[in-house]
């Protein structure tokens, strides 16, 4: 399976909404794969999530630099490279520590469109509260 750094984030507050009944049908499925295989490839760009999303245009996102710029800021902060492979079960747990417990998903994707969910989902404050 092959997931690109920002949908380690996606994973695990999905809740079965998405953009589109296929795209949740597949991302439900990917996440049960998950779970079933135990790892994952890092991918550079579009993922098997990916592969359903109506934004898809042929390789790449009808939003390109936007996920890029979330893809590029999920891996630095969590120390990955595109072509390795990892735990799932170790990158969540650093995800939860690295992201949620620390409050960062805003850095990373505060202009994406699932953030209020994600952000009610992990208890990301909101700015201007204390933390």
């Amino acid at each position: 399976m092959k997931l690109r750094a920002h949908h380690l984030l996606c994973l695990p507050n999905f809740i079965g909404e998405g953009y589109s009944d296929a795209f949740t049908v597949n991302m439900a499925a990917r996440k049960r794969q998950l779970a079933a295989e135990g790892g994952f490839t890092l991918a550079a760009g579009a993922d098997d999530i990916c592969a359903a999303c109506p934004n898809l245009r042929g390789e790449a996102c009808e939003t390109q630099d936007k996920v890029s710029r979330y893809d590029a800021a999920a891996r630095r902060l969590l120390g990955l490279e595109p072509g390795k492979r990892y735990s799932a079960a170790a990158l969540e747990k650093r995800v939860c520590e690295e992201i949620f417990e620390k409050h960062r998903l805003r850095e990373i994707c505060g202009d994406c469109e699932w953030y209020p969910l994600c952000a009610r989902l992990t208890g990301e404050k909101k700015e201007g509260q204390n933390t």
